[in-house]
């Protein structure tokens, strides 16, 4: 397995990397304009790899709405499928979307709609780089066991982007379901979660948190995972623009280096 970090790509965000001894840059676009700017910076991207030797290990879009009406929309797929053929030039080895539910659709048309978004997605990477599902329900809803069976049982290529802290916020059995589709995980996120009572109190660096990271772990090498695992700093009170936060990130890359052994 190889420990890395969702981070910005600029020269700067690939020297932190470097410096810190991470090995992998993740890019997570969330919004149209991530995916523009992501596709204006390919180059610099490829020259900041070549000179750092920090690859891209994974590319992705968050909140997208390629299912309207429980079709896929042409100009939406064009734009995502965009991102894809980047992901693929800069050698990422993952890309990471989901499919949006359409309300005013049935369940049986959101389900061919994720189905045809996601089979059209393979078809273009053509086995370049993977494709996979992320398991959080921003924009989202194939991101449980129910729906992963039906998705990933009609299309045995697709993979998922795992992050125990979803399926802990759910109240789902993460460590079930890491064990369950642990064959199919194609990248993990490494992020903390914590409850007090009923809430969700924050999601703080790994190690710091509530998750039972021996297990998840024990989990990943009986099934033979050696992809990457990504530190996602993601809380307020740890803030990257804050010197807390730059610790946060060594206390999890320090915690989660515990359980590499190979």
């Amino acid at each position: 397995m190889k420990l890395g970090i969702i981070r910005g790509y600029s020269a700067a965000d690939f020297d932190f990397v470097k410096k810190n001894e991470l090995e992998f840059i993740e890019v997570c676009c969330n919004f149209d304009p991530d995916i523009e700017n992501f596709l204006k910076n390919k180059e610099s991207i490829k020259e900041n790899i070549k000179r750092t030797g920090i690859p891209i290990q994974s590319v992705g879009r968050w909140n997208m709405d390629c299912n309207i009406g429980g079709k896929i929309d042409p100009e939406r797929f064009e734009f995502l499928a965009s991102l894809l053929d980047a992901a693929i030039e800069v050698g990422s080895p993952n890309f990471v979307c989901g499919c949006n539910y359409a309300s005013d659709a049935t369940l049986y048309r959101n389900y061919t709609a994720a189905i045809e978004l996601f089979g059209r997605l393979l078809e273009r990477a053509g086995g370049k780089t993977n494709i996979c599902v992320y398991n959080c329900d921003w924009e989202n809803f194939v991101h449980s066991d129910a729906q992963w069976k039906v998705v990933l049982g009609e299309l045995p290529e697709l993979k998922i982007k795992f992050d125990s802290s979803h399926s802990f916020g759910r109240r789902s059995d993460y460590l079930a379901e890491l064990s369950d589709w642990g064959d199919r995980i194609g990248h993990m996120h490494v992020k903390g979660a914590v409850r007090a009572g009923s809430r969700g109190v924050d999601d703080p660096p790994a190690g710091m948190d509530a998750l039972r990271w021996s297990e998840i772990f024990a989990i990943l090498y009986s099934r033979g995972y050696t992809g990457g695992l990504s530190i996602e700093p993601h809380s307020s009170a740890w803030r990257a623009d804050i010197p807390r936060g730059e610790r946060g990130i060594l206390f999890a890359r320090d915690f989660i280096r515990r359980f590499l052994v190979d």
